[in-house]
C-alpha cells in the first residue's frame, strides 16, 4: 500500500478516535474544575517566589501555556511565564512550571489509539503523522480549560489566588499555546476611566464586535448611553455609577458589577447568565425580560428589580452582608 493511500485510510480510522475524544473531553476537564484552580494557584505561588529571586518587581502579561516540545518529551506539565508591561520586549520575564497530573490522560489514551491504529500499514503511517493529530487536538484542550478557568477564576481576589503575585494596575491572565493562540480568563484594569471613553469603546464595538468583551471599567459614572445588542462577555465593572442605561439585547454573560451603583437601567432581551451584582445598589432599575439564569443578586434588592417568578427560580440570592 503507497503512502497516500494508507494516510487517506488511517484519517479515516483516526477521524472516528478523535470524534470520541472531543465529545468527551469537556464533560472531562469539567470534573478536574478544583484541580485545575489550585494548579492555577501552585503556579501563581511559584511565581511569586521566582519573581523575588529574580528581584522583578511586577508583572502585567500571564501565560499558562501547553507546550508541544512537552508532550514530545513526555513531560506532562503546564508553564507560566509572565512579562512586564513591555510585553514580549521584557529582557527577564519569569516562568516557572507545574505539574499537570492527569489533565492530558484522554489525549496520551488517543495518542495510543491513533499509534495501534497507524501499526497495520508498515511504515507508511509514522509517528510524525500521529504527533500531527494529536497537536491539532490542543486547542480543543485550551478552550475546554479555559471555559472552565474563566469561571473559576472569577473571585480570583476573594480566594487569594494571586496574592503572592506583584501586579500592575493592569494585568491581565491567558491560557494557550505559547507564543500562539491563546484565550483570556481574566483581566484586571484598575485605572480611573471617564464617560468619553466609555462613548468612545461602544463606537468602536460597532465596528469590533469584540471591543467590549472582557473590557474593565473602574471608578467611573457612565450614564446616557445606549450599547443596545453589544457583546460585553465577562465586562467586569467596580466601583462605578452606571446610570439611565438601556442594555437591551446585549450580551453579559459572565459579566461582574463590583459594588456599583445603578439608577434608572433596564436590560430587556439581555443575557446576563451568570452574572454577579453582589455588593450593588438599585434605584429604579429593571430586569424585566432578561435571562438571568445563575446570575447573583443581592437578596435584599431583589424585590424592587422588577424580577418575575420565573426569573426567580434561576438566580442566586447573596446574603453575605446580612450574615
Amino acid at each position: 500500500m503507497d503512502r497516500e493511500t494508507a494516510l487517506q485510510d488511517f484519517q479515516k480510522k483516526a477521524a472516528i478516535k478523535i470524534a470520541e475524544f472531543r465529545n468527551g473531553i469537556t464533560a472531562y476537564v469539567l470534573e478536574r474544575a478544583e484541580a485545575l484552580e489550585e494548579l492555577v494557584r501552585t503556579a501563581a505561588e511559584r511565581l511569586g517566589e521566582q519573581m523575588e529571586k529574580q528581584g522583578k518587581e511586577s508583572v502585567s502579561f500571564l501565560y499558562f501555556s501547553i507546550l508541544k516540545t512537552d508532550f514530545i518529551g513526555g513531560r506532562h506539565r503546564i508553564m507560566l511565564h509572565a512579562l512586564d508591561m513591555q510585553w514580549y520586549l521584557d529582557e527577564a520575564p519569569a516562568e516557572v512550571y507545574v505539574d499537570a497530573g492527569d489533565l492530558f490522560a484522554p489525549l496520551m489514551e488517543l495518542w495510543d489509539a491513533l499509534t495501534e491504529a497507524g501499526g497495520g500499514y508498515g511504515g507508511a503511517v509514522n509517528r510524525y503523522d500521529i504527533t500531527h493529530l494529536i497537536f491539532d487536538q490542543l486547542p480543543v484542550y485550551d478552550t475546554a480549560v479555559s471555559y472552565v478557568l474563566r469561571w473559576r477564576l472569577r473571585d480570583w481576589e476573594k480566594k487569594g489566588i494571586f496574592d503572592s503575585v506583584a501586579r500592575t494596575p493592569y494585568w491581565l491572565v491567558k491560557w494557550g499555546q505559547y507564543r500562539d493562540q491563546t484565550e483570556t480568563l481574566l483581566q484586571t484594569d484598575r485605572t480611573k476611566k471617564e464617560v468619553s471613553e466609555w462613548a468612545e469603546a461602544l463606537a468602536k464595538a460597532r465596528h469590533k464586535p469584540d471591543r467590549m468583551v472582557f473590557s474593565y471599567w473602574y471608578q467611573g459614572t457612565y450614564q446616557s448611553g445606549s450599547p443596545k445588542e453589544t457583546d460585553m462577555r465577562f465586562i467586569t465593572f467596580e466601583e462605578c455609577e452606571i446610570k439611565n442605561m438601556n442594555f437591551k439585547d446585549c450580551n453579559l454573560e459572565g459579566s461582574r458589577f463590583v459594588r456599583c451603583t445603578f439608577s434608572d437601567c433596564t436590560f430587556p432581551g439581555c443575557n446576563l447568565w451568570g452574572a454577579d451584582f453582589r455588593g450593588c445598589c438599585f434605584e429604579r432599575t429593571s430586569f424585566e425580560g432578561a435571562e438571568l439564569s445563575a446570575a447573583v443578586f443581592p437578596a435584599e434588592s431583589v424585590p424592587f428589580l422588577n424580577i418575575s417568578a420565573e426569573q426567580l427560580q434561576v438566580i442566586g440570592l447573596d446574603r453575605e452582608e446580612e450574615a
